[in-house]
């Protein structure tokens, strides 16, 4: 997220001319910023909560490879409040001019860039982890069966130490900016944003917040997952070839139905690749303005400085874009995702149902079927269905499984 604030970097105080940078063009970006951008981050939250309650109430998901998608959830929630109170409300603070949100805007915002920054680093290293372990589920090999065994029993430490790793690596932003009060200006210009302590430094400026920011965050990411993206399609589809040439396959000495096993291949591949497309599609404008900026900073500064700014806004926009499409993405190609997240929905009838029926007791959602799953349906109170009879069997209902601890179709 960039910030949209001119921060003054010189090595010496800037003198006190009682000067505001706000947002240029304030009208455009209100309705970029302001409206559409807001829209979106607000379903994101929606989406990604919604997953992260199917990620909680269902063990399956956190036993499987999709168990990053679960944690990347929870990131996308904190980027999207993020969002919200660093590139939304200086928005509405300059449109409206009001004076004390600038002050509340000036009490967090350095908090808030550091944790955004740790959450889309964070992001990028789950999404990086769940495309690693499907990548060495894919090929065969002693160091790699050694490697996905280590991955798939160890992916709670892992996503931790990826997690601390992000929050390491991007806690300097806090002390790359900072606030000047000059006394002697008022209102807005009482205070500005500059660079901080480390920002301060010119070979701190080149060597860590260009150069290895660049390659580090944008493009040896982009070009890793983009590689074993190709790698994966290449060997799924050469596997398929392959075992079309067969009527079953061996797993663990059991013999597996064909059509299943390619079917699960298929739906743990497909989402994994699609989450991983829109992950580049995303950063390919970030990617190239980075090399843009690498080869003429100033043509864009200079010559093109409105849409060098829209253009930072959309890649923004377009992280956040990302992150709202990620579940409809996991809901639509992956089968295990989309049942739980059906028997979720399915779970909050049910307790709707509970609380709006008048009998409460002919549900037991531990022994028991429930007669009807829609909220607020009717209940005939003198004529109860049998379970062994043909119609309560036909009748599609959600039986509570104790094992999995989770409401199955």
């Amino acid at each position: 997220m960039e910030y949209d604030y001119q921060i003054v970097e010189s090595e010496f105080p800037p003198k006190q001319n009682c000067s505001y940078f706000g947002t240029d063009d304030v009208i455009g970006k209100m309705f970029l910023i302001g409206l559409f951008a807001t829209l979106i981050a607000v379903t994101s939250i929606i989406f990604n909560t919604f997953y992260t309650i199917v990620f909680i109430r269902n063990p399956s998901l956190r036993r499987s490879g999709v168990f990053y998608f679960g944690v990347i959830a929870v990131i996308d929630i904190i980027m999207g409040i993020n969002y919200i109170a660093v590139m939304v409300v200086p928005v509405y603070m300059d449109y409206y001019m009001y004076l004390p949100l600038w002050h509340i805007f000036l009490s967090y915002f350095r908090i808030v860039m550091t944790e955004s920054n740790c959450a889309m680093f964070a992001s990028m290293l789950m999404i990086v982890l769940a495309t690693t372990e499907r990548f060495l589920k894919t090929f065969d090999g002693k160091t790699i069966s050694v490697c996905r065994k280590f991955l798939e029993r160890n992916r709670y430490g892992v996503s931790a130490f990826c997690i601390f790793l992000a929050c390491a690596y991007k806690y300097v932003i806090y002390y790359e900016l900072d606030v000047e009060h000059h006394p002697d200006c008022q209102d807005f210009m009482e205070y500005e944003i500059i660079a901080g302590p480390y920002a301060m430094d010119p070979d701190y400026r080149f060597y860590f917040m260009f150069l290895l920011r660049n390659v580090l965050d944008r493009i040896l990411p982009f070009l890793v997952l983009l590689t074993m993206n190709i790698m994966i399609v290449k060997a799924v589809k050469e596997d398929e070839r392959l075992k079309l040439q067969k009527e079953s396959v061996v797993s663990n000495g059991k013999t597996v139905n064909l059509k299943s096993h390619r079917r699960n291949v298929k739906d743990a591949t497909r989402a994994l690749i699609s989450l991983v497309s829109i992950y580049l599609l995303s950063q390919s404008l970030q990617v190239f303005l980075t090399v843009w900026e690498t080869i003429n900073r100033s043509s864009l500064e200079d010559g093109f400085p409105t849409m060098y700014s829209y253009l930072n806004d959309i890649v923004s926009i377009f992280t956040l874009l990302a992150s709202c499409l990620r579940f409809p993405i996991y809901f639509c190609c992956n089968r295990l995702i989309h049942t739980a997240s059906i028997d979720t929905l399915q779970g909050m009838r049910i307790t709707c149902f509970i609380g709006n029926s008048k009998k409460p007791q002919e549900y037991s959602p531990i022994h028991g079927i429930p007669n009807s799953l829609e909220c607020g349906g009717a209940i005939d109170g003198g004529s109860k269905t049998s379970l062994s009879s043909p119609e309560s069997i036909s009748k599609r209902s959600a039986v509570y499984d104790e094992k999995l601890q989770e409401w199955r179709l």
